[in-house]
């Protein structure tokens, strides 16, 4: 489908605004034991970062682990790529003036639109947009920190209901879910190499939220993720977002260690949540492969 068809399924809601907007340059600040290490993570997304305030989430993982101190930053906003987030003011603004201490950031969290995540593994057009736009924002990221870590939030695809619905936003990702989510996987494993390519010694990695995602709902197919549009994420999707997002950034014992969960979460599924996170490592061998 041509780039033009692709953008034009774009659609953000109000309330999907509206949570983007909450979010925007959202900065979150923790009081932590001198010794433990700290942590500056940086968010460029759109309103799949925004929903729950995945970054504040993020946050919260690593802070009760007690073995990282993270300062978060964010720039989240609605529907957008990441091609758009290299010419937005305010987010590369944010990116150069680093954290709340005076600090550059060391890890930056980037999140590409969910259609042109999987269109970019089949449209010239989406490939090219993806791919840009990522290595722009690492080459901006590395020259401000050479030793900064890009990781690339692999968003999952959308609910079987919306390809029976045949909804456009869903045909736009592939024929049926499966199709889905294997262009997003390839997509953001495609982009990385050529971000790699253009940034000789930029460290780069493909966070597996989507394949995380699918792994939990085969699983546990009655265990909600999604928000009442089948794009978004509900309370538990955010938090499995965040599972391995904290996983990818501080390993495996971050996750082992983290305490904290939302309250409106039920404890049991909250568990299950993180088991299955723990008991897959090889998700997150094969990310970007």
């Amino acid at each position: 489908m041509p780039l033009r068809s692709v953008i034009s399924f774009i659609q953000c809601s109000r309330r999907t605004l509206l949570l983007a907007a909450l979010a925007t340059c959202f900065c979150w600040n923790v009081q932590a034991a001198d010794e433990v290490p700290h942590v500056r993570i940086l968010f460029l997304g759109n309103s799949y970062t925004a929903f729950n305030l995945l970054p504040g989430m993020v946050g919260e993982l690593m802070l009760s682990s007690q073995m990282l101190a993270p300062h978060i930053g964010s720039n989240l906003e609605g529907s957008y790529t990441l091609e758009r987030h290299t010419t937005n003011p305010e987010g590369m603004a944010l990116l150069k003036k680093g954290a709340d201490d005076g600090k550059p950031w060391d890890v930056v969290v980037v999140q590409e639109h969910s259609v042109v995540s999987a269109a970019a593994a089949v449209d010239e057009d989406a490939r090219l947009l993806m791919e840009n736009g990522l290595s722009k924002l690492v080459k901006s990221a590395h020259e401000l920190n050479p030793k900064v870590l890009v990781v690339v939030f692999q968003v999952w695809a959308r609910h079987e209901r919306l390809w029976k619905e045949k909804s456009p936003d869903a045909l736009a990702t592939g024929a049926e879910p499966a199709q889905a989510r294997a262009r997003t996987h390839l997509a953001n494993a495609n982009a990385v190499k050529a971000a790699q390519e253009k940034n000789p010694g930029a460290k780069i990695i493909v966070s597996p939220v989507g394949d995380f995602w699918w792994l939990v709902h085969d699983v546990y197919p009655a265990m909600s993720l999604y928000a009442e549009d089948g794009m978004h994420p509900d309370l538990m999707g955010t938090l499995l977002s965040a599972y391995v997002i904290a996983g990818s950034i501080g390993g495996r014992e971050v996750i082992e260690q983290s305490t904290w969960m939302p309250p409106d979460c039920p404890a049991v599924q909250v568990a299950r949540v993180k088991k299955t996170v723990l008991d897959h490592p090889e998700v997150f061998k094969a990310a970007g492969k």
